[in-house]
């Protein structure tokens, strides 16, 4: 998930049942296992109980509420997103609301898609994006879209299904919320254990064959990239093995090499007292020496050029392949490959380990959701029919309703209550993890709809992580960090901040990849000093003021 020129990360639970999302940017869930839910208190634990067992009665309930047949096209600005129709949870959603959801996901640049839309006026009922792009702020006004406020109106008891400081977070300057998000989180949510989604991959078969080597450092990195290599230059079929692998780049830069990378280094997102995107070329002295170190690496050839070209589909085609030796990647989003890799190769499969880490070998201080949560959803002033889409907004959001619907699926066919609280159906789990196509199509639960997900449930609902994400939990306890009074600063879109910070952004595309492949650090330094006095002739300092200011402002929603 790659953020905009803000570059605030979200991790959210990323797509799937996420860590936390897939997006974004999170909790959710690690891999499943039917005998057991997670643990949770004895409140929390009880609440889910009576949600799940008062699904199907609260569902037949509140007759007023109009359940005729209709469809509604609801918008996914995500070109991975996927939604076979006739699963359990699609039909869930039918069945207790008389809506037909028909989801609309792009075919090539979502960003193109989303901003055609809106220029012609051709929104449909419902649009979800990430809230870190800045048409988030165009669409946060009554010209475009309805306000939670007038859609509590329409379904009554909305507001009452939503976090009351989420909702305030999100507040436009003329008092309204116009779009709410998924996977919010709150300090209390890392008390409670909420996990981060970064992590740092290896083979654990080529990693044990080398001596299990320290890779927190710029040598020993390397070191073990090449020894990698050395050892096995071909991968599970064959093919050559790649070193190390990141997330796609984009012609905006590389979450992996930006956000990722700095939460590794423990960077803070405020440097003497003033803030800095992770995007765009972070001071960072730290930062600035592991790029230098990867420029290394493409040097000694440890950088396969499929790296740079390789979409996500193809990224994921290779780690089921086992042709990463390493990964900088949030592993929930390739749950599905590492589950195909695992069984069938499972000495191949990858571990978490220790990563790039700062000059001071700091622990790594990696990001879950903020406030913002993941991606959010706008109801436009183009629905058909407002007073529907507000009413499955609410049926969504309604912990004995929706929530049950999308998470837990329906008692009996995808869990049972046991010892009073809901339990995965075995066979459920073992095919999310043995076969996540033929899931989706049969059940598409555990919010693989994710639109409505809450961190608080999935805590308490989603069942204990088994081989070999429940190593990848283990490993990320204790390196969560809350960053959301960094969340949702953007400008808005048709601003001269967001015009300055789109210019920078592109710009930034470009260069990212020119610096890991540059021929000496000389030419590396030529390269950030040019791309440094790029900033400063489009008077980027303007989009840092703007930045810096909406942080004064989230702080004090946070207090």
């Amino acid at each position: 998930m790659k953020k905009s020129w803000l570059g605030i990360a979200a991790s959210a639970l990323l797509a799937t049942s996420l860590l936390l999302s897939s997006c974004a940017q999170g909790t959710g869930d690690t891999g499943a296992t039917g005998t057991e839910a997670a643990a949770a208190t004895e409140n929390t634990g009880a609440s889910a109980s009576t949600a799940a067992a008062e699904n199907t009665e609260a569902s037949t309930q509140g007759s007023a509420q109009d359940k005729s047949p209709i469809t509604l096209d609801w918008y996914i600005n995500e070109s991975w997103f996927q939604s076979p129709e006739g699963n359990l949870a699609h039909q869930l959603i039918q069945d207790q609301t008389g809506i037909n959801v028909n989801f609309i996901a792009p075919v090539g640049d979502p960003m193109e898609k989303l901003n055609a839309m809106i220029a012609s006026n051709t929104l449909p009922d419902m649009v979800t994006m990430g809230w870190w792009f800045a048409e988030v702020q165009q669409l946060s006004t009554p010209d475009y879209t309805y306000s939670y406020n007038e859609l509590d109106k329409m379904a009554p008891g909305l507001l009452d299904t939503l976090d009351k400081k989420v909702v305030n977070w999100y507040k436009s300057d003329d008092g309204n919320t116009y779009c709410y998000p998924c996977n919010s989180v709150s300090p209390a949510d890392i008390d409670a254990g909420l996990r981060t989604n970064r992590t740092f991959l290896v083979r654990k078969d080529i990693y044990q064959a080398i001596g299990s080597p320290d890779m927190r450092t710029p040598d020993g990195f390397i070191k073990a990239l090449a020894d990698a290599k050395a050892k096995y230059p071909t991968a599970l079929n064959g093919e050559p093995l790649i070193p190390i692998g990141f997330a796609p780049f984009t012609t905006i830069g590389n979450t992996s090499l930006e956000d990722m990378l700095l939460e590794f280094l423990a960077v803070p997102r405020e440097i003497d007292g003033l803030y800095y995107p992770v995007v765009n070329g972070n001071p960072s002295p730290d930062y600035i020496s592991w790029l230098k170190t990867f420029r290394l690496a493409n040097e000694k050839g440890l950088l396969s050029t499929d790296i740079f070209i390789d979409d996500r589909t193809q990224i994921e085609e290779k780690i089921q392949q086992g042709r990463y030796f390493a990964l900088l990647y949030q592993a929930q989003d390739a749950l599905n490959p590492i589950g195909q890799l695992y069984k069938n190769n499972p000495d191949s499969c990858y571990i978490a380990v220790d990563g790039p880490a700062n000059s001071k070998l700091d622990p790594p201080k990696l990001s879950v959701p903020g406030y913002s949560g993941w991606e959010v959803t706008f109801v436009t002033k183009n629905a058909k029919n407002p007073e529907r889409a507000a009413q499955l907004i609410k049926w969504g959001q309604t912990d004995d309703q929706g929530q049950v619907a999308l998470y837990l699926g329906q008692e009996g066919v995808t869990y049972d209550m046991v010892n009073g609280k809901p339990v995965i159906k075995p066979e459920v789990a073992d095919l999310k993890n043995a076969d996540m196509g033929a899931f989706k199509q049969k059940y598409n639960t555990y919010n693989e709809y994710w639109m409505f997900a809450k961190t608080k449930n999935i805590q308490v609902w989603q069942p204990a992580p088994v081989a070999p994400f429940d190593q990848y939990a283990e490993w990320q306890k204790g390196k969560s960090t809350f960053y959301g009074e960094y969340d949702n600063v953007a400008p808005p879109a048709d601003s001269d901040e967001a015009e300055i910070g789109t210019r920078v952004n592109n710009k930034w595309g470009e260069v990212l990849p020119k610096l890991l492949q540059a021929k000496t650090d000389k030419e590396f330094d030529t390269i950030w000093q040019g791309f440094d006095q790029f900033k400063k002739d489009n008077n980027y300092e303007q989009v840092l003021q703007y930045n810096r200011k909406k942080i004064v402002e989230n702080k004090a929603k946070l207090q």
